[in-house]
């Protein structure tokens, strides 16, 4: 059954609306033709009964009977033809007949002496049980031929119903059937065309309203294709909210890509912090146990940075339920990492560190900020190194300075692009300012680089607290 059931589902839009277009139109044709056949059918036939009573009334009119006395109706006329047989255009009616019956049936009258062979069966005025001027209409064959009569009973005495005369008017159905023919032959031809007709110009109209469709799917197969980065035409209202959709899924997929491209050079790039501090140790000799413990903490950080960069690579949203970050322990933290790191620069640091600040914001983000800064200002500095963190009207305030060459204005803007660096000599991959802009963007915060008066960088960073 689900078998059956899936090869009769039609999965094409295209091919669902044609098959319900003709099947629309087909249905409606068959009702309209079936219903102006049947209203034709029986308007020809009322104006056929029509007619046959007034070729009734007229044959009583012309052939009225008298009986001789009131006792007896024996009489009889002389046979001819009916004077008034024919049309408008004086065409002689050929098929219509017409005779007078007593109620037993017996033929006192007749239009045609060969009347005989055509005449309907005569049933007695008894059985007819006729009422005064009640018409009567029969159909019947004769001679492999159809026809149709009237019979209507006249009483010339009504109170006592004596000498009772029956009129009949008798016609062929043969034209009448002809012009029933001809019409539903004509009625049918007409709908066909015109159902062929209708459904050339829905085809043709499902074509020009189903194009912006086909459309997206052509520029669906560009964008697949790398000919085009977006869907860039313009379409009907009804499919703006899908082409934007689909436009942003394209944009959140590359972006993803980029995450995760920006995460594993960012994971690389924070790993050289705890490495180089394990390197630095390999030589202290004089102090095993500072060596062992070393190792740890570089070894415990490694880890969290691992699963920092897998968070961050997964989504670059902070979550709602961060936990404000008691900062001083983190700076502490990583001016020591600095010390070690760069042990042989004897590196003076000027710390101006408001006590107990609190900032909402992830460890492992904050911990990428300031030690991308601090990693940067060491290793380009003399022998000084200022760090200022503060809070001031509502702002989070971090201050860095150092005493180094400091660099070139037209560096200014470009230093935060990924790959970019000021010196190409020196060694490094162009990743840490980058990681401290996408960083600061994400918390809505604010950094600008500048030289100090002492020479070096200044980098300055507010946030909204």
């Amino acid at each position: 059954m689900n078998k059956l059931s899936h090869y009769l589902t039609i999965t094409s839009i295209n091919s669902r609306i044609i098959i319900g277009a003709i099947s629309i139109v087909t249905g409606f044709m068959l009702l309209t033709g079936i219903t102006l056949s049947n209203t034709f059918y029986h308007s020809a036939y009322s104006a056929l009964e029509d007619s046959l009573t007034g070729q009734v009334y007229l044959l009583m009119a012309d052939r009225e009977f008298i009986p001789a006395n009131k006792h007896s109706s024996t009489q009889t006329l002389t046979n001819s033809p009916l004077p008034y047989s024919k049309d408008v255009n004086n065409t002689t009616y050929s098929q219509l007949t017409g005779y007078i019956t007593q109620a037993d049936g017996t033929i006192l009258w007749q239009s045609d002496p060969d009347i005989d062979n055509i005449l309907p069966p005569v049933i007695p005025l008894s059985q007819q049980k006729l009422e005064h001027g009640k018409k009567i209409f029969q159909t019947y064959k004769a001679n492999d031929k159809s026809y149709i009569s009237l019979s209507i009973a006249i009483y010339w005495d009504p109170d006592t119903e004596g000498f009772p005369l029956i009129y009949h008017i008798s016609d062929d159905l043969s034209q009448l059937n002809k012009k029933i023919s001809d019409y539903q032959y004509s009625l049918w031809t007409n709908l066909i065309i015109m159902s062929l007709i209708l459904l050339t110009s829905l085809f043709l109209i499902l074509r020009w309203g189903l194009k912006p469709l086909r459309e997206v799917e052509q520029e669906i197969k560009s964008v697949e294709q790398g000919e085009q980065l977006l869907l860039k035409n313009t379409y009907p209202d009804e499919l703006i909210p899908l082409t934007h959709n689909i436009n942003q899924l394209i944009q959140y997929e590359r972006q993803q890509q980029l995450r995760y491209h920006n995460a594993l050079s960012d994971l690389a790039h924070s790993l050289k912090t705890p490495l180089a501090i394990i390197k630095s140790q390999i030589y202290d000799a004089e102090h095993p146990s500072n060596y062992i413990n070393t190792i740890n903490d570089a070894a415990a950080r490694m880890n969290l940075i691992v699963e920092y960069q897998l968070q961050r690579a997964a989504s670059n949203i902070p979550s709602s339920h961060i936990q404000y970050l008691n900062l001083i322990p983190v700076v502490q933290t990583l001016i020591d990492s600095m010390k070690k790191i760069y042990r042989d620069k004897n590196i003076n640091f000027e710390l101006n560190l408001e006590a107990d600040i609190q900032f909402k914001i992830d460890e492992g983000d904050f911990m990428e900020i300031l030690g991308n800064l601090l990693d940067n200002a060491c290793k380009w500095c003399q022998s000084k190194v200022h760090l200022t963190i503060k809070t001031s009207e509502s702002l989070l305030h971090i201050h860095i300075i150092d005493d180094g060459p400091g660099i070139a204005s037209d560096m200014i803007n470009e230093i935060t692009k990924r790959g970019v660096r000021a010196d190409e000599l020196t060694p490094g991959h162009g990743v840490g300012l980058a990681i401290v802009q996408d960083i600061v963007d994400i918390y809505n915060g604010k950094i600008k680089f500048s030289d100090s008066k002492t020479g070096g960088l200044e980098i300055n960073i507010n946030f909204n607290l």
